[in-house]
């Protein structure tokens, strides 16, 4: 399958050595795993140090010269040593992510996952492996316990997102402008230290790497016996490593884990949707906040985390993008991102407090709803659940689809009224519909019972 992910997505995974190409996954077969092919819809966290400014990307920001955000003109930008002093202004106070997820399980979320460190190397709970952290800037605080403590009290699997990539200890022997290696598609770019000064790299030495390795197993099975059951590893780049990915099934059998550092369970897609139906267990990520940093050539690039302006995409983008990833069979991983005092902004409350109110009428056609043929008996997006069809009303012009048998009845899930149709040689047609889809909200669902 090829993998459509978003351009700065497709650049910044080529950097990290992720590839757009990959084989379908095959995924675990053991019984607690086996919810996540219909779990539908999950909350990412993007949260850390970088939230402290408002205004840059996690990690990213202190890469100079990403093509794709060109037009921010570098106000974007930190220098590693500006986005590492960050972590002395992170303090949060009011962090309480029982509010979060509470409001979470209410619009119908059914896991979680937050980044325990991403690639700037900031651990969110107190590792004894690695130096930089909580346990180095926050006494000891570990962040990640009450994270997972609220996901079970909620009903909520457990997921962990963490970086095999670790900017902080590979600092000398790693460039900061961004693609300096590539010298074929960057020719004559210098190499950049901590400070965006001119540097001459030196190879990283075996024992560098080794240690680099063994502190990315010792964090993650600190992560998998810290906490007790974890339901979902989200690994984010690095060396393509099974042996991780077989001790964590050791510790954890239950656990499922994504394939972008091994042959993992499942694949994903970043700011796009998959271009053709995935062939097994699949998920897309996706940023519910609003960009507000400018590109030469796509208008706003996605930013994982907190940003000043806390704007957000509407509910309605939210859930058609749901629709068309669970007519797929699909999940829809949508971020948000936390103040740096570790509160939610007002506006992504709001959305899940709408997303909840759509989720009340409609819940039956996404969560545990299974795929339908969409689009080759549809031109709506269809779940299926129970041997209802249900067609998300995601357009304005007429719905037509193909089907043997006559319906029994049509009407919307939400009022249970009935809709007029017409049904003629396997071919149901329904006229475009009033008030299918509101600005704010999200479409409508219609429920097909057939003969």
């Amino acid at each position: 399958m090829t993998l459509q992910n978003a351009p700065a997505a497709v650049d910044q995974h080529q950097a990290l050595g992720l590839t757009t190409q990959r084989r379908p996954s095959q995924h675990t077969n053991h019984p607690g795993a086996q919810w996540f092919s219909s779990a539908g819809l999950g909350l990412f966290i993007h949260w850390g140090i970088a939230s402290v400014h408002g205004n840059v990307d996690l990690s990213w920001a202190m890469m100079a010269n990403t093509p794709y955000d060109a037009a921010a003109h570098g106000k974007n930008k930190l220098t590693p040593a500006e986005y590492w002093r960050l972590a002395d202004r992170f303090k949060p106070e009011h962090y309480n992510p029982d509010q979060w997820i509470a409001a979470a399980a209410q619009a119908g979320f059914q896991y979680a996952v937050l980044t325990t460190m991403h690639h700037d190397g900031y651990t969110l709970w107190p590792s004894r492996y690695g130096e930089f952290g909580v346990q180095s800037h926050l006494n000891g605080r570990d962040l990640v316990g009450p994270f997972v403590e609220a996901c079970r009290r909620h009903g909520l699997k457990v997921g962990l997102y963490y970086s095999p990539p670790d900017w902080f200890f590979d600092r000398e022997y790693m460039s900061f402008n961004y693609r300096s290696n590539d010298q074929n598609r960057f020719p004559g770019r210098p190499h950049f230290n901590i400070h965006h000064e001119p540097v001459r790299l030196a190879a990283a030495p075996p024992e560098h790497l080794d240690r680099k390795r063994r502190l990315f197993h010792q964090r993650v099975e600190e992560l998998l016996t810290r906490y007790g059951r974890i339901d979902l590893l989200w690994f984010d780049g690095g060396d393509h490593d099974n042996v991780i990915r077989d001790r964590a099934r050791e510790l954890q059998p239950h656990i499922v884990i994504n394939s972008r550092s091994c042959d993992g369970d499942y694949d994903c897609t970043e700011c796009s949707l998959p271009n053709e139906r995935p062939s097994g267990w699949f998920e897309t990520c996706h940023c519910w906040q609003q960009s507000s940093i400018p590109t030469q050539t796509v208008g706003t690039v996605d930013v994982w985390g907190y940003l000043n302006s806390e704007q957000y995409k509407t509910t309605a983008w939210m859930l058609e993008t749901l629709a068309r990833l669970r007519s797929w069979g699909a999940n829809l991983l949508v971020n948000i991102g936390p103040r740096p005092d570790g509160q939610l902004p007002d506006m992504a409350y709001q959305r899940l407090a709408q997303t909840a109110a759509w989720m009340k009428l409609n819940h039956a056609s996404i969560i545990g709803a299974g795929p339908g043929p969409w689009p080759e008996q549809s031109n709506r997006p269809i779940t299926i659940a129970d041997g209802v069809w249900y067609v998300h009303c995601i357009e304005q012009d007429p719905i037509r689809l193909h089907h043997t048998a006559k319906p029994k009845s049509i009407a919307f899930l939400d009022t249970a009224l009935p809709v007029a149709w017409h049904f003629t040689d396997g071919q149901l047609t329904i006229a475009p519909l009033d008030n299918e889809r509101t600005q704010e909200i999200g479409h409508r669902v219609l429920a097909i019972h057939w003969q």
